[in-house]
């Protein structure tokens, strides 16, 4: 018998691969599921033998009845801040929930006051924190292969809140998760464009100064040509990923060098071993790590919501540096989203009428 009871909450198609991770799990045990869409917890229940007796239309009331240890939150980004307090509030020991953490300031600091305040684990589905490539990149920066990070550039595409977030994680991560101090964007909506029932925009772009003094570029949805060149420059050096192989250009040798997630590098008179360097080596998925988490074999989880927000306030920041027309220096302390603020407003007037969905048709 598992040690960790799960609940899923939202039973659509990413509910799948986080139900499937807690199988290969031997600590872990899916026992309920809750969806507001019948259909959804009949085939989702169907295909995780999940009992009729403990699939829920309601999560408040599976959370009440079946008392999961953990549970997933797999459901729209509007819904993450309220379910995830709820299953705060009723006492499980870890949260996975998707990305992004929330859609506003306001309802992600809301989140991570009440796991605070309830002694609860909460992770956001950042996955690329555990892709072998992007930590090997993480540790190249860290031992100093490129020397002093300077700039990084990464382009994303339906929405900055559905992929940017993602984008935005993956250069915290490998610069280390430095603080950001300055943003400035811009924003374009002339279209009513939706994704999973949230309002966003056509396209964006942001500069982000790090207090490290490292650049991040975003771009999210903008025209063709893309950025060609590296992902990551330095003073000594630059790396590249090119179809999930690194490559690693300084001044040791001539050219681009292959490198590998289990190569050993050396630069000048630094040796840097390949893998993440908390204890959670034994731990490489999302679910395991949490798992290491709650049982207070690791400090913190490498997708702890803190990392989650801090990618949320840059994507804000990108929205607020247009509302207010300047340069936004963080902390943010606009906690609705500026972009409804925007739009609810009038700043933002659609001109090519005709309100969709990217995801769903209304």
């Amino acid at each position: 018998m598992a040690n960790y009871k799960v609940g899923i909450i939202g039973c659509g198609g990413i509910a799948r691969v986080h139900a499937q991770a807690y199988q290969q799990d031997k600590d872990t045990e899916v026992v309920c599921c809750s969806d507001i869409r019948e259909e959804a917890i009949a085939k989702f229940g169907d295909e995780f033998n999940i009992p009729q007796s403990s699939r829920y239309t309601d999560h408040r009331v599976m959370l009440e009845k079946e008392k999961p240890d953990i549970v997933s939150v797999c459901t729209w980004h509007g819904s993450h801040a309220n379910i995830t307090i709820d299953a705060c509030n009723a006492g499980v020991k870890g949260v996975l929930c998707e990305k992004p953490i929330a859609t506003n300031l306001g309802d992600a600091d809301a989140m991570i006051e009440s796991a605070s305040a309830n002694g609860t684990k909460l992770i956001i589905g950042h996955q690329g924190r555990f892709s072998p490539v992007n930590t090997k990149v993480r540790e190249l920066v860290r031992s100093g292969a490129i020397g002093e990070p300077t700039a990084l550039f990464r382009r994303s595409s339906d929405g900055l809140l559905n992929n940017g977030t993602h984008a935005i994680d993956y250069a915290r991560y490998v610069l280390g998760d430095p603080e950001a101090e300055w943003v400035i964007g811009q924003v374009s909506r002339h279209s009513d464009k939706w994704e999973r029932r949230v309002r966003i925009e056509d396209l964006c772009m942001g500069l982000v100064c790090f207090k490290n003094g490292a650049r991040l570029v975003i771009e999210s949805d903008l025209p063709k040509p893309a950025h060609i060149g590296p992902d990551v420059y330095g003073t000594e050096g630059a790396i590249k990923i090119v179809n999930n192989t690194i490559y690693l250009m300084n001044g040791d040798q001539a050219g681009w060098r292959e490198i590998k997630p289990g190569d050993v590098v050396v630069k000048k008179d630094l040796v840097m071993q390949e893998g993440w360097s908390a204890p959670a080596d034994v731990s490489p998925g999302q679910v395991s790590e949490l798992i290491a988490w709650i049982e207070g074999r690791i400090e913190e989880h490498r997708g702890a919501a803190r990392h989650a927000r801090a990618d949320l306030e840059i994507m804000m920041a990108i929205y607020e540096s247009l509302r207010i027309h300047d340069v936004v220096y963080l902390p943010l302390q606009t906690k609705a989203s500026p972009l409804e603020l925007m739009i609810d407003g009038g700043a933002l007037p659609v001109t090519k009428p005709g309100k969709y969905d990217i995801r769903v048709p209304f």
